[in-house]
């Protein structure tokens, strides 16, 4: 199990406080089998530079005891204008993999949005993955675009949308149309964003069976191991 997206790093964001609590969030995302965790902590482009974000992360991920081997570091970034044509935006992709994680905004996208989206992947190497897909959906819907924009970029489901009954049965719909593309808890802290992607997975297999999660994990572990980036 890959927990793809996190924010487990301490005093990066809105997510764990201190070290003893990314601990203890990595020591329970590791008891429901997780393998590896990606630590995606918030970019503002607006509020600081990527040097400045970077080396924030880097005194993180030092101040955490023991090997770190099943940590991989990233950043959920928030969508801005220019996106596109940033310098820098290699810098935050997830490391070992060419898939930066994107964070959209709460509304209607425009074309110019998916544009850049577009410009900034053939301009580099990277593949964008969609943060939570799942929250834009109602939104996106109306311009019926949700169909072809989780055709043409990947996207992350958060963990919830499998555990929680009222969407259970749309992230099983959108699982087994083979349009998700990885999984993440989201997980802030320890009580109400707890790490929680077992849970999920335990639906998934309850629900479409152990080999169907078995080919999930083994897709993403690609990415990982240098393996090819598939295209949708």
């Amino acid at each position: 199990m890959i927990d793809f997206h996190s924010h487990i790093l301490p005093g990066m964001d809105d997510g764990s406080k201190n070290i003893e609590e990314s601990l203890k969030m990595i020591e329970a995302s590791f008891n429901q089998g997780v393998e590896m965790i990606v630590a995606t902590p918030h970019f503002y482009p607006w509020q600081e530079k990527p040097e400045d974000f970077l080396a924030r992360r880097e005194h993180a991920i030092k101040s955490l005891p023991g090997p770190l081997s099943t940590l991989r570091v990233g950043a959920e970034i928030a969508y801005y204008d220019g996106i596109d044509y940033s310098e820098d935006i290699e810098l935050l992709k997830i490391a070992d993999t060419e898939l930066i994680l994107i964070e959209m905004p709460m509304t209607i996208w425009t074309n110019r949005m998916l544009d850049s989206l577009y410009n900034m992947e053939n301009r580099t190497k990277l593949k964008v993955v969609l943060a939570h897909f799942e929250r834009y959906l109602k939104v996106q819907k109306r311009t019926d675009q949700s169909g072809y924009i989780g055709d043409n970029f990947f996207i992350q489901i958060n963990a919830d949308y499998f555990i929680n009954r009222s969407t259970q049965r749309k992230a099983l719909k959108l699982f087994k149309e083979n349009r998700v593309d990885f999984i993440g808890s989201d997980c802030h802290n320890l009580t109400s964003r707890p790490p929680n992607l077992g849970e999920a997975y335990q639906t998934i297999k309850n629900k479409c069976g152990i080999k169907s999660v078995t080919a999930f994990d083994d897709k993403q572990n690609q990415y990982f191991k240098g393996g090819i980036i598939y295209e949708r």
